[in-house]
């Protein structure tokens, strides 16, 4: 596992592709060849509780990935196999309720993905309304129940996670609680109110987990704004500006040495 973390801080690329509901299948990924450190597809569905959820987000038009469990082992691989056609590192977002009922299609994404990233970030209410999403960062106990059956995975764990939903210091106690259980952080850096990201927030938990993969993200949309929370991550990762065809200052940041 120590090696996999090593050849991930190794990598040239600095800017990850995060995930997008709805958005980043394998489809998505591979129209960006040799842009990306890592793709993240996702996040994914692995039980039924998370898959209803889905199903009634998408009443309120919003995108998601709502795959009929039954077909998902399959459906996975198949989006991981065309992920790999944009030359980065694939990543795999998953959410669920019941571990147990998720366990063989974790099992499947190991198999073939280079890391799991368990979503402790989406706001969304059907989520939430489960215990799950941001409201994970809450109860230490849960995640950790997660995390110990998925290091059994012997897979790169990452957490996404956003900022200032909970006080700076719960959230480190926590995360410090099941320290030994994950890899990397993938930090929101959400900021209420603010038209920027709270790096110094982000700069206080690459501090205290600074033998963890960490992940900036929160608006990234230039080199400058790239490299200034580069000071506080090893990678940044982008979504909007994705979707707006902004991608040049990736492709020199790509380029630079920082």
């Amino acid at each position: 596992m120590n090696k996999k973390i090593e050849e991930l801080n190794e990598l040239d690329k600095k800017v990850v592709l995060a995930p997008m509901a709805g958005i980043t299948d394998g489809d998505f990924c591979k129209k960006f060849k040799d842009l990306f450190a890592i793709v993240t597809i996702g996040g994914y569905n692995l039980d039924t509780a998370t898959y209803k959820a889905s199903k009634e987000i998408e009443k309120r038009g919003r995108k998601e990935f709502s795959i009929n469990l039954e077909e998902f082992n399959n459906y996975i691989i198949e989006q991981i196999k065309k992920a790999r056609e944009s030359n980065a590192l694939v990543s795999v977002n998953v959410r669920f309720v019941d571990i147990d009922e998720a366990y063989d299609k974790l099992l499947t994404i190991a198999k073939h993905a280079d890391v799991i990233e368990l979503n402790c970030h989406c706001r969304q209410k059907e989520i939430t309304s489960l215990g799950i999403g941001q409201e994970l960062m809450k109860n230490k106990n849960l995640l950790k129940e997660f995390l110990t059956k998925m290091k059994e995975l012997n897979k790169p764990i990452f957490l996404k996670i956003r900022l200032n939903y909970i006080p700076l210091k719960e959230l480190i106690d926590n995360l410090n609680y099941v320290r030994d259980y994950f890899d990397g952080l993938h930090v929101d850096c959400f900021y209420p109110g603010k038209p920027y990201a709270d790096l110094n927030s982000l700069k206080t938990l690459a501090e205290e987990f600074s033998d963890k993969v960490i992940i900036g993200n929160n608006s990234i949309d230039s080199l400058e704004k790239a490299k200034e929370m580069l000071r506080y991550s090893d990678f940044v990762s982008v979504a909007r500006t994705v979707l707006k065809g902004n991608v040049k200052w990736i492709k020199e940041l790509n380029e630079r040495d920082i």
